[in-house]
């Protein structure tokens, strides 16, 4: 370990914590490694010690345009490190820019948007690049996993890009992945005996507390007047998650009212207004932020001290991932839930939502053997009538069940699809299961009158023994037991001056 601390501490200027240790023996001393650390724990410090300890050429997967961007100025503030990133929400100059540094042999770290898995000229780039591909970083690896199939289904192209670059070694990262997913992660990327670290994932300093909004008030009104009145009475700043745009939009009007500097983050803004409130936040201009949980903040601010969910997120690795933002100073922190059970009907509508239909399905699996040649997805829609986004979703299934394989960008090669309908069927019914599952260990964990730590940990497979005295439930259970012991008291003091 001399070297990697020597890279840690010369380049990097920080020194390793056990687990960001542990993580990076397994990978420069076995291969192929999948790291379960809890947001806010260093995950990006271990494919950058690694990727420099291993030499040549590592590429970053990142799904968050704000994270790349953090990630990578984070970097080159140290003249050492020679790292670019290629997305889709690049000026062309400065894409350009990055092909040339690639092609010169110029850059240590790539990071690439998901969607750039599926850009030819980005893939040719890394290939020709001077410089051999000697790790392949994944970061938010759940997103390989079932759950994740629909948000970005880029990702199930990750192992074909492992192939194609000479099987180097496969870095996996998360802060969200129960046991069943990481056995599904390290299938979904074919990696070879990983080692997997899972770190300890309980987070002391964040207490945890549902409130529960009122019942006579309408559905909306309810949930924005609860999330309100738990701003309001907790410290900032603040995060608070939301289950639409639309909510986000009216509380941050709301908190607006009450004085609060807050904006609303969600995927109908222009990207450049969201870079605008990430960088405002950051910089501590903002008191609030009202975010939709696909798109997160992306952003390491440590002072956080408060984070609200504003409705039951679709899964506790989501909810989990989303309240590890607060406290990341090691300061005192809190970690809200309003739970309003009509709000369980939205996530269950977007796991719905994740359902192929039978006759979609149908149609691109007849395309495809009606092509006698290579053929792309635009092709397979036009052919089968359906549209552009359904045919790659189910042109991605077939590939992740080895039923079809690519053939350059947005291609595949057709081939006989036999029972493909059946195991396509299977596949998303299997997915179906998983994602109901989540919503329910989601609605299980705000109905729950045991200790929350407990129920939350056991959740990924983590033992703690309550009570946590950091939860509600805890708090109100020590009450409860206190008020008893008054009242026994009193009696036994009233019954002593009865005698006497």
């Amino acid at each position: 370990m001399d070297k990697l601390d020597r890279i840690a501490r010369d380049v990097l200027g920080i020194s390793l914590r056990p687990a960001q240790r542990r993580a990076l023996e397994a990978l420069t001393g076995r291969g192929d490694t999948l790291a379960v650390l809890p947001t806010g724990s260093g995950k990006s410090a271990i494919y950058q010690v690694g990727g420099l300890a291993l030499g040549g050429l590592t590429v970053v997967v990142s799904p968050l345009i704000a994270l790349q961007r953090d990630q990578l100025r984070s970097m080159t503030e140290r003249e050492a490190v020679r790292a670019v990133m290629l997305n889709s929400s690049q000026h062309h100059a400065d894409r350009g820019h990055a092909l040339s540094e690639l092609a010169g042999g110029r850059v240590d770290f790539v990071m690439l948007g998901p969607e750039q898995l599926a850009n030819a000229e980005t893939m040719a780039a890394i290939s020709g690049s001077p410089r051999p591909v000697t790790l392949v970083a994944v970061d938010e690896a759940h997103l390989v996993s079932e759950w994740g199939h629909d948000f970005r289904p880029e990702y199930l192209r990750l192992a074909d890009v492992v192939e194609a670059a000479g099987k180097p070694p496969v870095l996996a990262l998360t802060a969200t992945a129960a046991p069943p997913v990481q056995a599904d992660i390290t299938r979904q990327l074919r990696m070879r005996d990983p080692q997997v670290i899972v770190a300890d994932f309980d987070r002391p300093n964040i207490s945890l507390a549902v409130r529960r909004a009122r019942h006579d008030l309408p559905e909306a009104q309810a949930i924005d007047d609860r999330t309100v009145e738990v701003v309001l009475a907790h410290e900032g700043p603040a995060l608070v998650y939301a289950l639409s745009h639309a909510r986000c939009e009216s509380l941050a009007e709301r908190l607006r009212l009450d004085a609060y500097k807050a904006e609303p983050y969600h995927a109908g803004l222009p990207a450049a207004r969201r870079s605008e409130i990430q960088d405002a936040f950051f910089a501590g201009r903002l008191d609030v932020v009202v975010a939709t949980s696909a798109f997160g903040m992306g952003i390491d601010k440590p002072d956080v001290r408060t984070v609200v969910h504003a409705g039951v997120p679709g899964s506790l690795d989501e909810y989990y991932q989303e309240i590890g933002r607060a406290g990341r100073d090691g300061r005192p922190a809190s970690a809200v839930l309003v739970y309003d059970p009509r709000t369980i009907r939205i996530p269950r509508l977007l796991a719905a939502r994740s359902r192929m239909g039978g006759a979609t399905v149908h149609a691109v699996i007849d395309a495809i053997e009606s092509a006698t040649r290579r053929v792309t997805v635009k092709e397979l829609a036009e052919t089968a009538q359906v549209g552009h986004a359904a045919a790659e979703r189910v042109v991605d299934e077939l590939l992740e069940l080895g039923l079809l394989h690519p053939d350059g960008n947005d291609a595949v090669l057709a081939a006989p699809m036999g029972d493909a309908l059946k195991q396509v069927t299977a596949a998303g019914n299997r997915r179906q299961a998983i994602l109901r599952s989540r919503i329910e260990a989601a609605r299980g964990y705000a109905e729950t009158t045991h200790c929350r730590r407990a129920e939350l940990l056991g959740y990924f497979g983590e033992h703690y023994d309550p009570p946590c005295h950091a939860c509600d439930n805890d708090t109100h259970t020590a009450r409860a037991a206190a008020d008893t012991s008054a009242v026994r008291a009193a009696a036994d003091t009233s019954a002593a001056d009865t005698s006497a």
